[in-house]
């Protein structure tokens, strides 16, 4: 892909963003692939979140996500499996309420959900004055002058995932030969993420269903 590429600028994009917009798609799909399997960044704490509404006239209170949210921290519980750990956090660093799905918003107590853009309390918490939400961030969008918020020994996703996604464009010249080098790339990137992505030699875990009974 070369800048001087006039195919890739034919609709009036200017200089490089198509390669741009390729690259961002790719980090952000390595970004997905890397926490799919064990890796445990692009974690922070977000600042002090500010709620709106009210149970009687909202059905509950709620507040905005971050600008850069990608999911809430909440990974499940190694002493209770079938219970995730808050993604809400007071001040001095308790966790506070339980996560519940969108769909069950209808529970009443100290319990949030994810709604959209959203984060909702449900009807009848009574959360501290202070909280704060633990998440995974994206990645910004792909410039010339951007960071790379990527582990080096994993980067070579990225323009893997960024070819796969392209692989289709019209633009992209080989044909047939051509996607199947990418996908035999994309294969070995994602060997090589893989063994990196997990930080610990702690073995993988396959947890039983919880069951509250011992018949059928």
């Amino acid at each position: 892909m070369l800048s001087a590429d006039n195919s890739l600028t034919e609709y009036g994009d200017a200089t490089d963003d198509v390669a741009y917009q390729f690259l961002t798609i790719g980090v952000r799909q390595a970004q997905e692939w890397m926490l799919r399997n064990g890796y445990s960044g692009w974690r922070k704490r977000s600042s002090a979140l500010s709620f709106t509404g009210a149970d009687d006239t909202d059905g509950g209170q709620k507040a905005t996500l971050p600008s850069d949210f990608l999911r809430a921290w909440s990974p499940r519980s190694h002493l209770f499996p079938a219970r995730k750990v808050s993604a809400l956090e007071e001040a001095n660093g308790d966790l506070w309420g339980q996560e519940i799905y969108a769909d069950d918003r209808t529970m009443q107590g100290d319990y949030y959900y994810i709604l959209g853009e959203e984060l909702w309390l449900a009807r009848g918490a009574k959360p501290p004055g202070t909280l704060y939400l633990h998440f995974n961030y994206v990645h910004p969008v792909w410039s010339a002058s951007v960071t790379i918020d990527f582990p080096l020994r994993a980067r070579a996703l990225i323009p893997a995932e960024a070819a796969n996604e392209a692989k289709e464009e019209a633009w992209l010249p080989m044909g047939a030969d051509m996607e199947l080098k990418i996908e035999r790339r994309l294969a070995s990137a994602r060997r090589a993420a893989g063994n990196y992505s997990r930080m610990t030699r702690q073995p993988k875990e396959l947890r039983r269903p919880l069951r509250y009974g011992n018949r059928w």
